[in-house]
């Protein structure tokens, strides 16, 4: 059985006490941090600790899912220091050449590893793949497909076929939806959606 806790779901910046994006997929054998914007970490220690985790996703470089990787790194520096995780964490997102990106590599418990669009994971029978969206930054919507189930995160992004054919056939589809419906222009030139596009 597949199960989402959203651990934020602002964009831009979370609301007093709350996160942006980040979301924990969790199953009778895996626990998945697909993002990590503000105020991620301080949620997802409501539910998982870090020695839980089976895995990390990163959709792409924005703040506001990103924004709380740094501490992330400390959070799992201080679990290998204190001996409460010994097992290498996975972490996949999209390429940089930023410090953060350096920082969280010298950390010998992260194993972070560079997606795309043709990268495929497979965690011992969660299948997990990718496709790019329409946004600013290059960006990631991601399809779990787990013992028969399939559930996608679009991530950011306009309306594109690629991110139809994702979605398609999913049990569960967290999408986004930036703007009003009357913002079709607006969200184009974006790389969002509207509350209307997200229905079609």
């Amino acid at each position: 059985m597949i199960k989402v806790h959203v651990l934020g779901c602002w964009g831009a910046y979370p609301a007093p006490g709350e996160a942006t994006a980040g979301y924990l997929l969790e199953t009778p054998r895996y626990k998945v941090l697909i993002d990590c914007g503000s105020g991620v970490l301080a949620q997802l220690f409501r539910i998982c600790p870090i020695e839980e985790l089976s895995a990390v996703i990163i959709t792409h470089h924005h703040h506001d899912h990103i924004a709380d990787l740094g501490v992330f790194g400390y959070a799992v520096l201080l679990s290998r220091l204190t001996g409460q995780r010994t097992q290498q964490l996975p972490l996949y997102l999209p390429h940089s050449d930023s410090e953060l990106m350096q920082e969280l590599r010298r950390e010998p418990l992260l194993q972070v590893e560079t997606i795309d669009e043709h990268s495929q994971i497979d965690l011992a029978g969660m299948k997990i793949t990718f496709a790019p969206t329409v946004h600013a930054l290059y960006c990631l919507a991601i399809r779990f497909e787990i013992e028969g189930q399939v559930f996608v995160f679009s991530a950011d992004s306009a309306y594109c076929e690629p991110l139809i054919r994702q979605a398609q056939n999913a049990d569960l589809f967290i999408c986004e939806a930036s703007l009003f419906a009357e913002q079709t222009d607006i969200a184009q030139q974006a790389g969002h959606l509207t509350s209307e596009q997200c229905g079609l």
